[in-house]
């Protein structure tokens, strides 16, 4: 996802480029002049959203602007510093890294890294909602025609090259919600990780971040990271971890003698297919109802435990986990892809993105819109027809980002 940037070869460079609506736009494009003006706003009036740890000038930072342009590879010597240059360039989004650094500035394998918490990355797109589908919208990249629902060409010009838009829902968040508290559950009871050491963020748009600050981890390596993520998700989990075996006719059967402590992955999987084993052995009562699920699944259990490690399983990014140079949207910036920020949530349940995390201002402007659409921000529903609206600064900023809108004329 774009609330992270990857050491590759499209934005190594410190003035790297980067795919944005804005980066063809015109010296007077009202659109990009515009958020830049809001953002700048936001900034200079919210400038204490900003999370920043006390070794600031140990991290790396990285911008987008609304021409493109990434600029990677930057360090500051203090708050005040990094504050004029937001300021000064209005960028569309800030990166950080949660690494700290010898030598920030320079290349990556001269930066001289000490360690990096642990961070995961949960996205709305990898979940793939149903309610997703009546909701979300098709961009053509080729006549931009904006179409509703799941689309294979472009109603407009059968053109191909399509981009989806996210418009999650109340719904989608509440799934995304499940998977967090699938995450944080693992991370408990299997890695021993207090609560205290976990800090939950909305990305902004159709994702959280969850950040472990635990100094067991923090200097574990990629490819522990990768263990680690791989672990989360269930992967190559053995059916024999659950003392179970195949005989000699290939047939899945219990072992009886088999020591198994009831934690971990087990655990997980045994209650959500009501197993239980007492003294940490295989008994009878086991094997009887063991053999129930063999006759109700058509002997093909092995398929039924993978779908329950699927449900059970956390829905992360492993390569967002593993790489231990990149860069993330900074907590308390704003993501251009919707106008919100990247916000903490001290509560997940009682937590509304669509309200804890739009901080841009009430004044109104006119908007035109490309569509009839309704958006719900900061407790209000909002019934936009195709043509031109008078709207909140927010939503017509939600809009501009998204693609849906173009700025006017501010009344």
């Amino acid at each position: 996802m774009t609330d992270t940037l990857s050491f590759d070869s499209n934005n190594s460079g410190k003035n790297g480029k980067h795919a944005s609506k804005y980066q063809n736009a015109e010296p007077d494009d009202k659109n990009k002049n515009w958020l830049e003006g809001i953002f700048r706003k936001y900034y200079f009036y919210h400038y204490t959203q900003l999370e920043l740890g006390e070794l600031i000038n140990e991290h790396e930072f990285g911008f987008r602007l609304f021409d493109g342009k990434i600029r990677r590879h930057l360090a500051f010597n203090d708050k005040k510093e990094l504050y004029a240059y937001i300021i000064k360039f209005s960028p569309s989004d800030i990166f950080y890294s949660s690494s700290r650094y010898q030598s920030p500035t320079a290349e990556i394998d001269q930066k001289g890294w000490i360690g990096s918490d642990l961070i995961f990355d949960i996205d709305g797109k990898d979940l793939h909602l149903e309610c997703a589908q009546s909701h979300n919208l098709v961009l053509c990249k080729d006549c931009s025609f904006i179409s509703k629902g799941i689309i294979s060409k472009c109603v407009g010009c059968n053109s191909t090259r399509l981009q989806i838009i996210d418009i999650p829902c109340a719904r989608c968040i509440k799934s995304l919600n499940v998977e967090v508290k699938k995450l944080v559950e693992i991370l408990n009871d299997d890695f021993g990780i207090d609560s205290e050491c976990i800090f939950v963020y909305f990305s902004g748009n159709n994702g959280y971040h969850v950040h472990v600050v635990d100094k067991n981890f923090y200097d574990a390596s990629a490819k522990k990271r990768n263990a680690f993520a791989q672990y989360l998700m269930g992967k190559g989990y053995l059916i024999e971890n659950l003392g179970i075996r195949r005989n000699n006719e290939g047939a899945l059967i219990p072992m009886s003698n088999k020591i198994l402590y009831n934690q971990g992955w087990r655990r997980r999987i045994f209650d959500s297919i009501h197993l239980s084993i007492q003294n940490h052995k295989i008994d009878d009562k086991f094997v009887k109802k063991y053999n129930r699920m063999q006759d109700a699944n058509n002997n093909n259990i092995k398929d039924a435990i993978n779908t329950h490690i699927l449900d059970l399983s956390a829905k992360i990014d492993p390569n967002v986990t593993m790489d231990i140079h990149r860069i993330f949207r900074l907590a308390g910036s704003i993501n251009s892809k919707s106008g919100l920020i990247k916000a903490f949530c001290k509560d997940l349940d009682s937590f509304n993105p669509f309200v804890d995390a739009c901080f841009i201002g009430d004044s109104k402007v006119e908007i035109e819109s490309k569509l009839n659409i309704k958006i719900s921000l900061k407790g209000k529903q909002f019934s936009i027809k195709t043509g031109k609206n008078t709207l909140p600064e927010y939503v017509a900023a939600y809009m501009i980002c998204k693609g849906i809108g173009d700025i006017q004329n501010q009344t």
